[in-house]
């Protein structure tokens, strides 16, 4: 859904609502005409908030603020709105502020006014945001962060990084998240038939928002024991993501989660780089062929070059034994690559399609090679040897009796 939603009275106003979404650089706002309650409606259908609403309510009076009520229970916390009408009545406004209503301005009210309340809104906001995610009132609670990132694309970081967080959710102790940051390809709600209506483009598409347990709790979908941010279902533009959201999110989730599994797009990009510098652990996974080694060594040189120690880099060799074309021996891999391959993933197609087929983790099907090889990863990873579990839970295939909850 837009960011935006902006509700005309008439079609008159059609032309002033595009110039608002203009001023605030959105080229495909949500225009509904008629009432509050009739976006409330379009709202329901659509289950999702915008960060944003602009309500043109014309001549009405205190008659409309029920329709405003039952729009507001479509919106989250976040959600800035500004009213504009022709009714010049002090009660009315009164209301209106008493709902959370930033401003009530005559119409047609002037977009740059209206951008500008917004902007204002804001900057109080960031400055009454809480202290917390300060460095120096850091909470007491402080979860690991691991991000998984492919190599090359198609290496398979997403296969891992799902196994490891199904794992780690069944068997370390405390709670595990799973986020799929990888905006216009994700692809791991899918993959466990996974219904999320919100996930990660509640932080993309609003990158003004603030960072929040409220803003977590709506974002999250559970599967099993664990819980999953995922990324939209359908390929949309990549939004700008400032770093420092990024890291605002990260010190919610740390509060909030004792592991924080991230996967992260084969992109590089400012906010690409703070998770990684950010991240206790940082998975890479890679195959041994000549393009992905190749992607490899340039991701080593670049987090050297970014002062990240080569113990937070853990290599993962994914479909170990594969026969390539332009197969590049393990010896080969180290020293391009500078780095010492910690695990190796054994190359098992036909287990990865029965998970797919099956709408599972490798981890849910009955034991295999594949399946042992992720257990002994996921278990390093949050420091438990292999056979310990922390929820009775000893072998990668008793997994397999912990059905899905979508």
């Amino acid at each position: 859904m837009s960011s935006i939603l902006i509700i005309i009275s008439s079609p008159e106003y059609e032309r002033w609502a595009l110039e608002i979404a203009g001023v605030m650089g959105q080229d495909a706002p949500m225009i509904v005409h008629g009432s509050p309650l009739d976006a409330a409606r379009k709202m329901a259908e659509l289950a999702a908030s915008p960060s944003h609403i602009v309500m043109d309510i014309g001549t009405r009076g205190a008659d409309v603020l029920y329709e405003i009520d039952a729009l507001a229970e479509h919106c989250d916390a976040n959600t800035r709105v500004i009213a504009a009408g022709s009714t010049n009545d002090i009660g009315l406004y009164r209301e209106l502020i008493g709902r959370g209503v930033l401003d009530y301005l005559p119409m047609p009210a002037n977009p740059r006014d209206i951008v500008e309340t917004f902007s204002k809104s804001r900057a109080s906001a960031r400055a009454s945001a809480p202290a917390a995610h300060s460095p120096a009132t850091a909470p007491a609670r402080a979860g690991r962060v691991i991000a998984c990132i492919a190599a090359g694309s198609g290496d398979g970081a997403s296969m891992v990084a799902l196994n490891s967080a199904y794992i780690i959710s069944g068997n370390a102790p405390g709670s595990t998240v799973l986020i799929d940051m990888d905006y216009q390809f994700g692809m791991i709600a899918k993959q466990i038939d996974l219904q999320a209506a919100f996930g990660i483009r509640e932080l993309f598409d609003n990158p003004d928002r603030i960072v929040d347990a409220t803003l977590l709790r709506r974002m999250v979908a559970k599967y099993g024991t664990l819980d999953v941010i995922s990324a939209p279902a359908d390929l949309r533009f990549l939004p700008t993501m400032d770093a420092t959201t990024v890291r605002n999110l990260l010190s919610v989730l740390r509060e909030n989660y004792d592991t924080i599994i991230i996967d992260l797009p084969h992109v590089w990009q400012p906010w690409v780089a703070s998770i990684i510098q950010e991240a206790d652990k940082v998975v890479m996974v890679a195959q041994l062929w000549l393009k992905s080694v190749a992607h490899a060594a340039r991701f080593m040189k670049v987090w050297r070059d970014m002062g990240i120690s080569p113990d937070k880099i853990c290599a993962v060799i994914n479909r170990a034994g594969a026969k390539f074309k332009e197969a590049v021996e393990e010896d080969d891999f180290e020293r391009v690559c500078a780095t010492t391959i910690r695990f190796r993933l054994a190359n098992d197609i036909r287990t990865i399609g029965a998970a797919e087929a099956q709408a599972k983790t490798v981890a849910e099907l009955p034991p295999s090679e594949l399946s042992g090889g992720l257990d002994v990863l996921a278990r390093s990873l949050v420091g438990m040897a292999s056979g310990e579990g922390g929820r009775g839970v000893s072998q990668a295939g008793l997994l397999g009796m912990f059905k899905k909850r979508g």
